[in-house]
């Protein structure tokens, strides 16, 4: 990978004498960026640029130059794709449009490069893409003209699967002050995709904060087993979300762990930080060239009563602490406040202090305190008299900031003609509001938390993709025998073919008693009438018997069912957990408040199997609803520790048996005073190929 940002020399196919030709334009972006390397011509007329020389072949050129750029119509990339591998060349670059994003026909040639560059072993960028940008050595490829003067050399690299967002990138980093160091546009990643780029990024001595910009994931567990091998931030922006497919939305997991869902938390589970916006991507940028924050403790300072307040309002829902300061501090601060009006606490209310030089004094004094983690400093700047004196403000307080190895998050308000000025003036990060500094100060914490913990290593497995029509509904006593082989246990159950027999089983298993339609043509059997609970004796079941035979006399008559007698479970809580196979990131389990409430109330973890004994106890924590689990004013707990257990050998099914695709208990009661956890009814999606 490294030959692709560091190459020698390269060559550009595609190149006229013509002003306008974009090919011309990525050896001006060259030139303009000083790139040291030899850089070489290829077009269809032979000719001159400038001191080089236009080749009319790629067999003409007197070297075998690292990297070769193609931007050339899509039917010549083929042949010159072969020239290269005749060459002895073995990168390339294909920023040409008009393959499988322009018509089906495209994947044809896109399968006829890949047969070209394995049979010359040759690696590739795109198609479709405006490719690289590394500023460590000038290597600006883009078909588009660059400006020097706009792009700050710095520690933050993207790998995009749009030109458009890098091209966006650079102007809003320019506008934030974020220095970039390598800018990768992928295309149509149709051999290198976004896992390659990140692989090399993490090892990059240049890179230290990654960004990730992708519409679709190539292979969902490598991107998670790199990222979580890296202790450097990587921030991701991921788009074209969309739902579960619809065959299997009758599963409440799929319902509840659509695609987008699972992407969130398979990015947090691997250690990385995903964002909705460019714009939070930026602050995340800016926060992780700061100290970490290493704890929940917050001081939050300012001039403006109201910002602060929506600050406290952040703070406490980012979780963080707003402890109270000193009496000493608090005490010297109020000896410099001119009507003394202002209440002095955490956050502080410096309104009614001018001297902007304190500021810097109360922050440093602040940070000197041991239960101190971090500082918000909110500045309303006025105009004019102040700029100076702001200026050296934000000067104290970045030094401050790395002489405490605590982050400052400082936020900046002003009017248009200060703005810029005052931000190009310091490559300290400055944020325009309190709550996007604090979402970002979160991200951080995080980050210092991850680099203390790092994420459980993941097992390696193919996505098994959705085989559409040979996907089938298993029966429930099939799915009873798999659950029970995995060290689940079941209420007491026994199945009837009968009115008479299910009454007989009834007896036997003793009331109260639940009765159910056994068939795998019914997925929602409460929905259609199939259950009927606690049924409290023998003429009361044989009622029910006979109106739920009734009911469903065609599927009895055509041997599609048949009755589930179960023996009532008392006590509990009623939970679900499920397990489905998703098409990114393989196998996930869910697990949340069960029965009637799943879906209601959506209050659910989600983890990418298999799932470690400490990531069970997460998930069983980060529920709203835990509190019902642990025991809630004055209620027995549930047996937690069982549910630990089964919640690590749930995950593990689906890794063990891939015919497999959905599956779900629900509800899974977590019985109550260490007793363990029984389940209830299970459902289970498999493939008859």
């Amino acid at each position: 990978m490294k030959t692709l940002f560091y190459p020698h020399d390269l060559v550009i196919v595609g190149v006229s004498e013509s002003k306008g030709n974009m090919g011309r334009t990525i050896a001006e972006n060259l030139d303009g960026f000083m790139f040291t390397g030899d850089v070489y011509l290829v077009g269809r007329n032979r000719g001159r640029i400038g001191t080089r020389i236009v080749y009319r072949s790629i067999r003409d050129i007197p070297v075998t130059p690292d990297l070769a750029v193609f931007l050339i119509p899509a039917s010549h990339v083929a042949e010159n794709l072969e020239a290269c591998g005749k060459k002895g060349i073995k990168r390339v670059v294909i920023e040409s449009g008009g393959f499988s994003e322009f018509a089906d026909e495209g994947y044809e040639v896109e399968q006829q490069l890949l047969n070209i560059a394995e049979k010359y072993e040759i690696r590739f960028i795109g198609p479709n893409c405006i490719s690289i940008i590394n500023l460590d050595n000038g290597l600006v490829l883009p078909f588009m003209p660059m400006d020097p003067a706009v792009m700050q050399k710095g520690m933050v690299s993207l790998i995009s699967q749009s030109g458009g967002i890098v091209f966006g990138g650079l102007k809003l980093f320019s506008c934030e002050n974020i220095g970039v160091n390598k800018l990768i546009s992928i295309g149509n990643k149709v051999d290198l995709n976004e896992n390659d780029y990140l692989n090399y990024l993490i090892k990059d001595d240049e890179t230290g904060i990654i960004g990730l910009y992708i519409e679709s994931v190539s292979d969902g567990r490598k991107l998670m087993q790199i990222a979580a091998s890296t202790d450097k931030p990587i921030v991701v922006l991921k788009s074209n979300t969309s739902k579960a497919s619809n065959e299997i939305a009758s599963f409440h997991t799929s319902a509840l762990a659509g695609n987008d869902t699972v992407c969130d938390a398979a990015f947090a589970q691997a250690g990385m930080h995903r964002v909705k916006s460019f714009g939070e991507m930026a602050d995340l940028f800016k926060i992780f060239q700061l100290p970490p924050m290493k704890g929940s403790n917050l001081a939050v300072i300012g001039r403006s009563g109201g910002q602060i307040v929506m600050a406290a309002d952040a703070a406490s829902d980012n979780n963080f602490n707003l402890i109270r300061f000193p009496e000493e501090l608090l005490e010297h601060i109020g000896e410099h406040a001119r009507a003394r009006v202002i209440r002095l606490t955490n956050p502080l209310d410096m309104g009614d202090i001018f001297d902007l030089g304190f500021y810097a004094e109360v922050v440093e004094a602040v940070l000197a305190e041991p239960g101190i983690d971090g500082v918000v400093l909110q500045h309303l700047h006025g105009r004019g008299a102040e700029t100076e004196a702001t200026m050296e403000l934000i000067k104290n307080i970045k030094k401050l900031s790395f002489q405490y190895r605590k982050p400052v998050a400082f936020c900046l308000m002003t009017e248009r003609d200060e703005w810029f000025p005052l931000k190009t003036s310091t490559d300290f990060p400055l944020f325009l509001e309190p709550c996007c500094a604090i979402q970002a100060l979160a991200a951080s914490r995080r980050q210092a938390q991850l680099k203390a913990a790092p994420p459980s290593p993941l097992k390696a497995m193919k996505p098994v993709r959705h085989p559409g029509k040979s996907i089938m509904v298993a029966g429930i006593k099939e799915t009873f025998e798999l659950l029970e082989s995995n060290g689940f246990k079941s209420a007491d159950y026994k199945f009837a073919k009968t009115k008479e027999n299910a009454v007989e089983a009834a007896d036997k298993l003793g009331y109260p008693s639940a009765l159910k339609i056994a068939s795998s043509q019914l997925v929602h059997k409460t929905d259609a009438g199939g259950v009927t609970i606690n049924i409290r004796d023998r003429t009361g079941f044989e009622k029910t018997a006979n109106e739920m035979y009734d009911n469903f006399a065609s599927l009895f008559r055509e041997n599609n069912a048949e009755f589930m007698v179960q023996k009532m479970v008392d006590g509990g809580m009623e939970v679900i957990l499920g397990t489905r196979r998703d098409p990114e990131f393989g196998p996930v389990v869910l697990f949340g408040l069960g029965g009637i409430f799943a879906e209601v109330f959506k209050d659910t973890a989600i983890r990418v199997a298999p799932v470690s004994e400490n990531e069970a106890e997460k998930m069983i924590r980060q529920i709203r609803g835990y509190p019902l689990l642990a025991g809630f004013r004055g209620h027995l707990p549930c047996d937690l520790a069982s549910l630990k257990q089964l919640i690590v050998s749930f995950s593990h099914i689906l890794m063990d048996s891939p015919e497999i695709f959905n599956l779900e208990i629900n509800p899974l009661i977590v019985l109550n005073d260490y007793k363990g956890c029984i389940s209830v009814d299970a459902r289970m999606l498999v493939n008859q190929c």
